[in-house]
């Protein structure tokens, strides 16, 4: 007989996985104690069709309340609707979700707005940002760009709804404050939604020319950047065993996130979208797809000893997913919020000491002070233009060789301060 909610929520977990129906094809999973005995929904069908077809299993989330989880009734409906999408279509139920997720991420890039406005409030000092900043982003600002836009899509020339684009989203503010006879607000309004811009300029989600709250008086913005903090190369032992006690309480794909960014030191935006089929095992490589690097141009990572084994066991938790940091907590994230690293550094402690971003300068001088390769090869590593014009349309050269010996002895040197695999 089908499971009722209460019942759903009094079930215990055991010494092993169990599966329990709760009516058409519908399984609720417990995980056995040893792995945290979490709940969560699963759904079964033969596909094709009929008894040629084999039985698919079908995700459909977490047991719970709240956000990314699902009540049992949520679930029952969720699994109505794929099954009735398979059978209307002929596809594969488990494409239902991968296209819904693929049709998101294309939508979005790197961190929402309201992301990037939290992640400015809490790396500035100044007392404004405190105590008046908060209350003009999250009451004024932020309901009229929408807290969930991508911040990549109000970049001065991006056009998004009804073809505006985000510089005159941004005026479209400016001058309702000023039609209200609020100008000096209207200043403060556009200072502060600067200020953001800057900031997610800085942390690499935007380029450096696409701020579109810039001054009615000019385009030249006065914000100074400031260098990612990191810590200083004798100090990561104690980090690396703050991370693996895990306090923060990150899940496996966050902590393997943070590392994977410590041995590849790629920008989060580049990082957490990877899909298993970057990976070139051929050519022991990872490949970076263009349009997730800053330079635009394809970017490629030599796999080392201990960034397969972390890879690995991600593979065993998401191996079955598009993507490599495959995300659960939220129905509407296909992967891991590139925001989610740098938060946990900071439920760590380490706010304003390390940033992910930080860790392309700890890479670049430990790289030549401590393991002793020169700074072009590491800039090359690091996806960074050298050279002139002439030079960058002449030199194709990628030094490959080189570059897998300074990943080799990056990663050795990693695991000597400390981090674990």
């Amino acid at each position: 007989m089908p499971l009722s909610d209460s019942q759903v929520k009094a079930e215990k977990a055991g010494p092993r996985r169990r599966n329990i129906s709760v009516g058409n094809s519908l399984l609720l999973v417990i995980e056995s104690e040893s792995r945290g005995g979490g709940k969560s929904f699963e759904g079964r069908m033969r596909f094709p069709p009929g008894r040629s077809g084999k039985q698919v299993p079908v995700r459909i989330g977490v047991y719970g309340k709240g956000v990314g989880k699902w009540s049992l009734k949520e679930a029952k409906d969720e699994w109505d609707r794929i099954r009735l999408w398979s059978k209307e279509t002929g596809k594969d139920p488990r494409e239902l979700k991968r296209e819904e997720q693929q049709s998101k991420v294309q939508q979005s890039s790197g961190p929402t707005f309201e992301q990037a406005c939290e992640s400015y409030l809490s790396h500035s000092s100044s007392k404004s940002s405190k105590k008046e900043y908060p209350n003009l982003l999250r009451n004024q600002v932020i309901p009229r760009l929408g807290a969930d836009t991508p911040v990549a899509h109000l970049a001065w020339d991006h056009k998004g709804a009804g073809g505006r684009t985000g510089r005159e989203r941004v005026m479209e503010i400016f001058r309702s404050k000023v039609a209200e006879g609020k100008e000096p607000q209207a200043h403060k309004l556009l200072m502060v939604m600067r200020l953001v811009f800057d900031h997610a300029i800085d942390e690499g989600w935007l380029s450096r020319d696409q701020n579109p709250a810039l001054g009615t008086k000019g385009t030249k913005s006065k914000h100074k950047s400031t260098p990612h903090p990191t810590l200083p190369w004798d100090e990561l032992p104690k980090f690396f065993e703050d991370l693996e006690s895990n306090q923060a309480n990150g899940s496996l794909v966050l902590l393997s996130a943070a590392k994977v960014v410590f041995m590849t030191f790629l920008r989060v935006g580049s990082l957490t979208p990877m899909r298993w089929v970057e990976l070139d095992e051929s050519r022991d490589l990872w490949v970076v797809p263009a349009d997730r690097m800053k330079n635009g141009q394809e970017h490629l990572v030599p796999l080392t000893d201990p960034l397969r084994e972390v890879l690995e066991t991600l593979r065993k938790v998401n191996g079955d997913e598009e993507f490599v940091f495959a995300s659960f907590r939220k129905r509407s994230t296909a992967y891991l919020n590139p925001y989610s690293i740098n938060q946990h550094f900071i439920r760590m402690g380490y706010k304003g000491v390390q940033t992910a971003h930080g860790l392309r300068r700890t890479a670049l001088t430990a790289g030549q002070d401590v393991l002793g390769f020169p700074s072009d090869l590491i800039q090359r590593q690091m996806a960074h233009a050298l050279g002139d014009k002439v030079r960058q349309s002449y030199d194709q050269s990628q030094l490959l060789d080189e570059r897998k010996e300074f990943m080799v002895a990056w990663c050795d040197a990693l695991l000597e301060r400390g981090m674990k695999v």
